[in-house]
C-alpha cells in the first residue's frame, strides 16, 4: 500500500471526554476578562450544564482538565509560567489567536464550528476519518451504520458478581439483537453472525474480570463506608460488551470486508469510550447524526451528513479538510427554499406515525425529528432551523399545516436512554413535544 492512502498519525490521541463544544468558546471568554485562567476558574464559572433535558450543578474535575488541555493544543490559550512543562493545573493565558476565534464565535456560530472542526482534524485525525468509515462500512445506505445493543423487551436479573459465565440467554439475546439490525436495516452491521456472538462473548469475559468498584453506603457513627458491590445489571455489562466489540468490528484499523489499513500505526484508531465522546461531538460539528432511542432499532443508528467529493455538489458547503485521496469533506447544507416542501410532508408523515403510537397529538418530537433527519439525512443543527422556519410559515395565512411546540417532558421522555438525547433548540429554548394538524379545507 503507498503512504498516501494512509491518514496521517494524530498528533494527540488525548481526546477530551465531554460533548459541549459551547466550552471553549465559553472559556475563552472567561480567559478573555482575567489575566490568567487555571481549570479550577474555569470549574468554578462554567460548572452548570445542561445535558439533555436535566439541568448538571457540577461536573466531573476531569472535565476542566480536558478543557485546558485542548485549549492549549488548538493554541488559543498558553502557559504563563513557560519555564515550567504545560500542566493542566498551570496558569494560563489567551492569545491572539484565541481572541479572534471568541470574536468569530461572538459573530458567526457556525464559522465557529467550522474552524473548530479543521482544529480538531489537525489535532486527532477522528473527524474526517469516523466520516470516510461511515462511507466505507456501508456505501449503499448512505454510510447509515447501527451500533447494537440489547433489545428492549429483553429483561434479566441481577446477578451476583461472582456469576461470571457467559450464559444460552445472553447468547440468545446477543441474537436476537443481530436478526433484528438485519431486519430493520439491512446491511448497518455488515458483520457475520458468528464473528458477532464470538466478540460479544469475548467482551463479556473481559468486562467480567475487571475489579469490583467501591460505593459509597451509610454506616452506624461515621456516616458513610467504602463497601464493594455485592451485584451486578446483566443487561449493562451485555450493554458494554456489544459496544465494545462493535466499536472493534466497525472502527478498527481496517474497515470491514476492506482489506487496506487507514493508519500506519497498529494502535486501534479508537477506543469504546473515545468512542462514546466523539459521537456527540462530530453531532455537533454537523457531520453526522447519531440517536440512541430509535423505536425500530437496538442500538445507536448513525449516519453521515457529509461526504468527501472532488468538487463540491450542490446544497453542500466545503470545509478545508481532505481525505487521503484528497477529496474534500463537504458538508450538507441544502436551503429552505431547495427542501421545504419535502421538509413539511416528511415532518407531517412522522408526526402522525408517532402521534398514533402515543396516542396523543402532542407527540414526542424527538423521535419525530430522528426520523425526517434520518430521510432527509440533516444533521441535528440544520432540523432545528428548519423546523423554527416552518413553525413560522405555519402561522402565515395561506399555511398548510399548524404546528405547535411545547416544553413539557413527558414520562415516556425520561426514561434512562431518552433523558440524556439531543433537544430541539428553538431561539435558545429547549422543546420536546409536537403538534401538527393539516387544514383540509386548503
Amino acid at each position: 500500500m503507498q503512504k498516501n492512502e494512509n491518514w496521517p498519525k494524530p498528533s494527540s490521541r488525548m481526546t477530551g471526554l465531554f460533548a459541549d463544544l459551547q466550552l471553549f468558546p465559553e472559556a475563552l471568554g472567561v480567559a478573555l476578562n482575567k489575566d490568567y485562567v487555571t481549570r479550577f476558574d474555569l470549574e468554578e464559572e462554567l460548572s452548570r450544564r445542561v445535558h439533555g433535558v436535566t439541568l448538571v450543578e457540577r461536573e466531573s474535575p476531569r472535565r476542566w482538565s480536558d478543557l485546558i488541555r485542548e485549549l492549549r493544543y488548538f493554541g488559543w490559550i498558553k502557559v504563563i509560567d513557560t519555564y515550567h512543562k504545560p500542566t493542566d493545573d498551570a496558569r494560563h493565558k489567551i492569545t491572539e489567536e484565541g481572541v479572534k476565534v471568541y470574536s468569530l464565535w461572538k459573530k458567526e456560530e457556525t464559522e465557529f464550528l467550522r474552524l473548530l472542526t479543521i482544529k480538531m482534524h489537525n489535532q486527532y485525525v477522528i473527524p474526517g476519518w469516523f466520516v470516510q468509515r461511515l462511507w466505507d462500512i456501508n456505501p449503499e445506505r448512505g454510510g447509515e451504520v447501527v451500533m447494537p445493543n440489547p433489545l428492549r423487551e429483553e429483561k434479566f436479573l441481577p446477578r451476583k458478581w461472582d456469576e461470571k459465565a457467559w450464559t444460552e440467554d445472553l447468547k440468545k439475546a446477543t441474537r436476537s439483537t443481530y436478526e433484528s439490525i438485519e431486519s430493520n436495516c439491512p446491511g448497518s452491521f455488515p458483520i457475520e453472525e458468528n464473528i458477532w456472538l464470538s466478540q460479544v462473548e469475548d467482551a463479556w469475559k473481559r468486562l467480567s474480570n475487571l475489579r469490583r468498584r467501591e460505593v459509597s453506603r451509610p454506616s452506624g457513627n461515621s456516616g458513610k463506608e467504602k463497601e464493594k458491590v455485592k451485584t451486578y445489571a446483566p443487561r449493562g455489562r451485555l450493554a458494554q460488551a456489544m459496544t465494545e466489540a462493535s466499536v472493534k468490528l466497525l472502527f478498527g484499523t481496517q474497515p470491514p470486508n476492506i482489506d487496506r489499513d487507514d493508519f500506519l500505526m497498529r494502535k486501534e484508531p479508537i477506543s469504546p469510550r473515545l468512542y462514546s465522546a466523539w459521537c456527540p461531538r462530530l453531532e455537533a460539528l454537523e457531520l453526522i447524526f447519531y440517536t440512541d432511542a430509535h423505536l425500530m432499532i437496538p442500538g445507536r443508528l448513525l449516519f453521515p451528513t457529509s461526504v468527501f467529493r472532488e468538487s463540491t455538489p450542490p446544497d453542500f458547503q466545503k470545509i478545508n479538510l481532505k481525505n487521503p485521496k484528497g477529496n474534500t469533506l463537504c458538508l450538507y447544507q441544502p436551503t429552505w427554499k431547495s427542501l421545504k416542501e419535502n421538509f413539511f410532508e416528511t415532518l407531517y408523515k412522522e408526526h402522525h406515525k408517532v402521534s398514533a403510537r402515543v396516542g396523543s397529538l402532542y407527540a414526542p418530537l424527538l423521535d419525530v425529528r430522528d426520523e425526517v433527519c434520518r430521510q432527509l439525512r440533516l444533521s441535528a443543527n440544520l432540523f432545528d432551523n428548519f423546523l423554527l422556519v416552518a413553525i413560522k410559515e405555519s402561522l402565515m395565512p395561506k399555511s398548510r399545516f399548524s404546528i405547535s411546540v411545547e416544553t413539557d417532558v413527558r414520562e415516556d421522555q425520561r426514561m434512562a436512554y431518552r433523558i440524556l438525547r439531543r433537544p430541539v433548540w428553538l431561539h435558545g429554548t429547549p422543546y420536546s413535544l409536537i403538534a401538527m394538524t393539516e387544514y383540509r379545507d386548503k
